[in-house]
């Protein structure tokens, strides 16, 4: 578990499920995504049994971001390439949390287990020029826009 003040991050667990239902299945989450799928209750309860395998086998880890131990969001890491030393992140804040600098706690936290825990060398993150909230709290803890939607962060 990675832990600042009252922010933590810890791996899914099977009580996630219903969580991670709603967040994956709201056609209002997935504005600012390329994803449009529909998981059912099944993939997902097979996704949280292998979710807590080391990140080189499926190249991603995906963490729950809690706030007091209740769950407000989900924060990962993909397309993790230890060869190159680098990895995609994602983050995603429950709509009653937001603007509270929890998601830059919970970024600032991963960042510091990707350079510390994996060795990474920099981070990259494809955020849609329509998601002013999410470029900036990028921004905010050094992400650089590259290209179109893409924003990286060097160790």
């Amino acid at each position: 578990m990675l832990k600042a003040d009252n922010i933590s991050l810890r791996l899914l667990i099977e009580s996630d499920l219903n969580f991670l239902y709603s967040i994956e299945n709201d056609p209002l989450n997935n504005q600012f995504t390329n994803q449009s799928n529909y998981f059912s209750k099944e993939t997902l309860r097979e996704y949280i049994s292998n979710s807590n395998v080391d990140i080189s086998k499926y190249s991603q880890i995906r963490f729950v971001i809690t706030l007091d131990n209740d769950p407000i969001g989900l924060i990962d890491l993909f397309e993790y390439n230890q060869l190159l030393q680098q990895a995609g992140i994602g983050i995603f804040i429950s709509k009653d949390f937001r603007s509270n600098k929890y998601g830059a706690k919970a970024l600032a936290l991963l960042i510091s287990y990707s350079w510390n825990s994996l060795d990474l060398l920099f981070l990259f993150a494809n955020i849609k020029k329509e998601n002013i909230i999410s470029i900036a709290l990028f921004k905010k803890l050094g992400f650089l826009h590259i290209n179109n939607n893409l924003y990286q962060l060097n160790k």
